[in-house]
């Protein structure tokens, strides 16, 4: 694994969460239902990719629109874990979101609710690019993860590469709609998507849509549920894939998948190492209740299963 280098990874991660597991038995519509137990972590997709990172011993950054004592909580909460990431970005007055998922032992067994987060002002944005303006020069690569709360510009992230590209800062992107229809046009370094957002964007089948991606990207990880992940460059693809016995929680397993492709790509290694290293990370993160998390010794017996296996 990567050793603490002297530049650090920049995560904007523009909607922080408190992620909430809650244990329910079912829900009936119409009368009050009753959680039996909760867990709180912080959450948003850059903040599983910059815990997963820190696992790895990668130092990082994260910057967000931080809300409210939500916001507050999110960067203590993040650094009881890992100390040394670092936070930077605006302190705004509406509270950071947060985000339910259920556990039941019927049909609402991890579903999803998730909050919207608070609005932000041009000022905050402006705030938050001089932000990351500023520590481009330090930084290795910069990740951007995630939806924006409310209130901000269709095309940050656009903006964002942009900035990067000025810099000589490689980016990789994860995201969805608007955000993801205008960052293309920039044209990342790299890109993890899923087969359905994949599919749903160019509207055809998955396996012409792997080939369209390469025009938008050097390299692109692209991952198909249980079938594993495929890292594409421009002239050659690699498949991967981590078994594990028993999957605990999925949430956070594409963040932490990209988390090693970042790792793996930081280290220079070839491009099926960085596939097997994403595959094992996104793996690791299934095997725990954390969520959004890793341990590093999961991740380097996967890797070892992996290998005797090739």
């Amino acid at each position: 694994m990567m050793t603490t280098a002297e530049k650090r990874v920049l995560v904007l991660c523009p909607n922080p969460a408190i992620d909430i597991f809650a244990w329910v038995e079912g829900f009936t519509q119409g009368v009050p239902n009753r959680i039996l137990k909760e867990t709180r972590y912080p959450g948003g997709k850059g903040l599983h990719v910059g815990m997963a990172l820190s696992e790895l011993g990668i130092p990082v950054t994260i910057v967000g629109f931080w809300g409210g004592e939500a916001g507050i909580w999110i960067k203590r909460a993040c650094n009881k874990y890992y100390p040394n990431i670092e936070f930077i970005g605006p302190e705004i007055s509406e509270w950071s979101r947060s985000c339910y998922t259920f556990k039941s032992r019927g049909d609402f067994d991890d579903t999803e609710i998730l909050g919207p987060g608070p609005v932000v002002t041009d000022s905050n944005f402006r705030h938050l690019m001089d932000n990351i303006e500023t520590m481009l020069p330090n930084t290795a690569l910069i990740a951007l993860c995630g939806s924006w709360p409310k209130g901000s510009p269709e095309n940050g992230y656009q903006q964002v590469i942009e900035l990067a590209k000025k810099a000589s800062v490689r980016s990789f992107l994860d995201c969805t709609g608007p955000q993801l229809a205008n960052a293309l046009k920039a044209q990342p370094y790299g890109l993890h998507l899923n087969r359905k957002e994949i599919t749903e964007y160019f509207q055809v089948e998955f396996d012409t849509a792997k080939k369209q991606i390469m025009e938008y990207c050097d390299l692109a990880a692209i991952t198909d549920g249980s079938k594993g992940l495929y890292l594409i460059s421009e002239n050659e693809m690699h498949h991967a894939l981590a078994k594990i016995e028993e999957v605990i929680s999925t949430i956070g397993a594409g963040d932490c998948l990209l988390a090693g492709i970042i790792a793996g790509v930081l280290q220079n290694l070839p491009h099926q190492s960085i596939a097997n290293l994403g595959a094992a990370c996104g793996a690791a993160n299934c095997m725990r209740a954390d969520l959004g998390m890793l341990h590093r010794e999961d991740v380097e017996r996967l890797l070892a299963v992996m290998a005797e296996q090739n």
